[in-house]
C-alpha cells in the first residue's frame, strides 16, 4: 500500500492520511479519487488526469510534471499532495 497525505484544509473530518495501491503515479492518484470521490475535483481534471497545477511528492521529492507519466510509486512509499499557492 501507498500512503497519501492531503493538506488539512482539504479534508473532511480532519482526516489527512489515506491509503491506495502502488503503481504508476497517475494510476495511484486515479485510484485514490475513485475510492474517495469527495476529493476527486482536488486531484483530477475533467479529463480524468491528475491536475497539472497540483504538486505530488513521492517520499518528500517533488515529481516534476514531465516525469509524472513515468514515475512508479512503490509499496510503502508516501505521496504528499501539495496544493497550488498564490502569492506575489
Amino acid at each position: 500500500m501507498v500512503k497519501i497525505i492531503l493538506p488539512a484544509g482539504w479534508t473532511e473530518g480532519r482526516r489527512t492520511v489515506f491509503e491506495s495501491a502502488d503503481g504508476p503515479l497517475s494510476d495511484v492518484i486515479k485510484a485514490f479519487a475513485a475510492a474517495y470521490p469527495a476529493y476527486r475535483h482536488r486531484v483530477l481534471g475533467p479529463d480524468d488526469e491528475p491536475l497539472t497545477y497540483v504538486n505530488f511528492c513521492v517520499d518528500d521529492d517533488i515529481v516534476p510534471r514531465h516525469l509524472r507519466a513515468t514515475t512508479v510509486v512503490e509499496a510503502g512509499a508516501t505521496i504528499t499532495v501539495m496544493p497550488p499557492m498564490a502569492g506575489g
